[in-house]
């Protein structure tokens, strides 16, 4: 597939699905870009915000399976992965599939379960593949795209176990949706009271082979030196600041230069330019910062210090 093309469809898409999410068309940007680029994505925000119907819609519009799974303190590894059951007629133990084994998985309140369950999902992530009984199964593969988009509220923590940091850097992005404005909050409303009924159609753009070629157009996009320089600058900024503790792994420089990638196929481009850095920097790297304490106590956020970084580094000029 060309770039165009893969261009032309991803617009498609975000149009249906932002007739069903009203008025957060930058997020729903930023999501898609994620999917483009392979990656898995961290929602946090509050409750009622739409991150499961965000999830649901976009694995509709492209035509992929989708599971849910609700993360609680007594769910287990292999309610995730799955687990071998003996069979009585065949004397023998078969492997039944758990919610991963899905294109689309939506990881709800993620900061509930138990840091064991955490990892086993966290695992599949890395290796995109679940071993049990000895035996490995993939979880992705040729025309089969594999992503986690793991929730979390900040406010509830009682009960609680936060991700390491080490598990926070596997996720590509991470994305706030935040509340909407008055217009959008009643046209949302309006809609609901003009479809009679709490659920809505989508409609299905592509199926889940195109959408994983789309995911391959991605790869062709040309990175000059300039702008692989200019990444690593900003990466290698967030590790010398005073008020961070421990900056930016290599691996977000790897997840920057992937969102930016995607987007240049979005505005149909094979090459990236300095503004698709800027643009998605903050949600490929702030959730990467670990803050020196008395920074957090000031209310400096890592939002913030990235912005400081774009305005310090210079960029380079577009080519």
């Amino acid at each position: 597939m060309n770039i165009e093309k893969a261009s032309e469809l991803s617009l498609t898409i975000l149009k249906e699905v932002n007739k069903h999410i009203i008025g957060k068309e930058n997020t729903l940007k930023h999501v898609m870009l994620s999917f483009l680029a392979d990656g898995h994505l961290l929602f946090e925000d509050y409750p009622g915000l739409a991150k499961t119907m965000i999830c649901r819609t976009f694995a509709s519009t492209l035509g992929c399976d989708f599971k849910r799974i609700q993360f609680t303190p007594d769910l287990l590894p292999q309610d995730v992965t799955g687990s071998e059951i003996y069979n009585q007629k065949t004397n023998e133990f078969e492997f039944k599939e758990g919610p991963i084994f899905a294109d689309i998985i939506l990881s709800d309140e993620i900061n509930r379960a138990t840091p064991k369950t955490q990892s086993a999902l966290l695992e599949a992530m890395a290796e995109y593949q679940v071993t049990i009984g000895g035996t490995t199964y993939k979880l992705t593969g040729e025309g089969k795209p594999f992503l986690v988009v793991a929730t979390q509220n900040p406010l509830e923590l009682e009960g609680t176990f936060a991700l390491p940091e080490a598990q926070i850097d596997r996720f590509l992005a991470k994305i706030s949706i935040g509340y909407p404005s008055k217009e959008a909050e009643k046209v949302i409303l309006t809609k609901r009271i003009g479809r009679k009924q709490k659920s809505f159609d989508v409609s299905r753009i592509i199926d889940r082979n195109t959408f994983y070629n789309m995911q391959r157009t991605v790869e062709e996009v040309y990175v000059s030196d300039e702008i692989k320089e200019y990444i690593v600058d900003i990466v290698q900024y967030t590790r010398e600041m005073p008020q961070v503790k421990v900056g930016a792994s290599p691996r977000g420089s790897l997840d920057l230069m992937a969102l930016a990638r995607a987007n240049a196929v979005l505005e149909k481009r094979d090459y990236v330019i300095p503004q698709d850095v800027k643009e998605l920097a903050i949600i490929a790297l702030g959730h990467r910062l670990v803050l020196e304490i008395g920074s957090w106590l000031s209310g400096t956020s890592a939002e913030i210090l990235i912005q400081k970084v774009l305005k310090e580094i210079k960029s380079p000029r577009r080519e």
